[in-house]
């Protein structure tokens, strides 16, 4: 067989030959509010510690099971007036005078990677997931490290972690009662629920 004729055969077979399996599709799950929840916790000028809710307002996440560290993504928005340690005085004074709920209504986090992954040993275990993203806070913007638990259902997943960040890094000034200062730290405990979309 002369060399152009074995060209031309090996490369009708390359085109003709089964392709390689096509990459997963990725999948998006709407967040759902209601299911969802945002806690903070702060210690008070007397040493207690304030649990404050938060509402998710809408979210979504992104990714392929194969391809997470690729693909995976989540975004969320959070309404600031929603606000809540079940103390009405407190919370409006929270809301107006330290998150400024009229000037900066929402709280946004998008992420931008994902630095770790641990994959469950069965479907009913849970991923441990760490991600990078940016946190918009009273109108700044701050990396943040977040790492979380993930359990991947057919339809739905849950997600629930914990991180901590500083009120003075995002411009907002410390509570105060009666000149004693409350703490600078936030701990911050999550509960994320979204539903597979078509």
């Amino acid at each position: 067989m002369r060399l152009g004729s074995r060209f031309i055969w090996i490369l009708s077979l390359v085109l003709t030959s089964p392709s390689a399996p096509a990459l997963a599709e990725v999948q998006r799950f709407r967040l759902i509010p209601d299911e969802s929840q945002i806690v903070t916790k702060i210690k008070d000028p007397f040493g207690g510690i304030v649990n404050g809710a938060l509402r998710v307002r809408q979210g979504e996440a992104r990714g392929d099971i194969d391809r997470l560290q690729e693909v995976g993504s989540v975004s969320l928005v959070i309404d600031t007036r929603s606000y809540n340690s079940n103390i009405g005085l407190r919370d409006q004074d929270v809301q107006e005078y330290y998150l400024e709920v009229q000037q900066y209504p929402v709280i946004r986090f998008d992420s931008t990677g994902i630095q770790k992954i641990e994959r469950p040993q069965s479907p009913e275990d849970l991923w441990q997931i760490t991600v990078r993203g940016r946190l918009e806070l009273h109108g700044v913007q701050r990396e943040v490290i977040v790492p979380l638990r993930l359990l991947y259902q057919r339809n739905k997943i849950r997600a629930q972690g914990n991180f901590r960040f500083v009120l003075e890094d995002f411009n907002i000034r410390v509570p105060t009662l009666l000149f004693l200062k409350a703490g600078n730290q936030v701990d911050v405990e999550f509960r994320i629920v979204g539903e597979r979309q078509p």
